[in-house]
């Protein structure tokens, strides 16, 4: 069973300020893994989509990077603004049918 995490559960950066998120999973053959952030009493919206396939996804001040053999996968934030306090969620897919395991990290 496919098990995600990211650690620590919640952080704190000054403004301006690279951020790194985290996210592991436990089973390497996955499909694909998403980044999403939801912000308070709103929905979910996707940030970065990684085929597995790939190593990497940026888009404007957001990377994410993807290593199946460690089982991990990083969301960098350039330059931190107060609007990117949110929580941020890793979603693991091994499938094209199968519903993604998740886990969250509030910033």
């Amino acid at each position: 069973k496919q098990e995600v995490t990211q650690i620590p559960a919640a952080l704190s950066v000054p403004e301006g300020d690279n951020v790194v998120l985290n996210c592991s999973f436990t089973d390497s053959a996955i499909y694909n893994l998403r980044w999403f952030r939801q912000d308070p009493g709103k929905g979910l919206t996707s940030l970065l989509l990684i085929q597995s396939s790939q190593r990497e996804q940026t888009s404007g001040r957001l990377n994410a990077s993807l290593d199946k053999s460690s089982g991990r996968s990083t969301l960098y934030i350039t330059a931190s603004q107060p609007s990117d306090s949110a929580t941020y969620l890793c979603a693991v897919r091994h499938s094209a049918q199968q519903t993604p395991a998740t886990s969250t990290q509030t910033l």
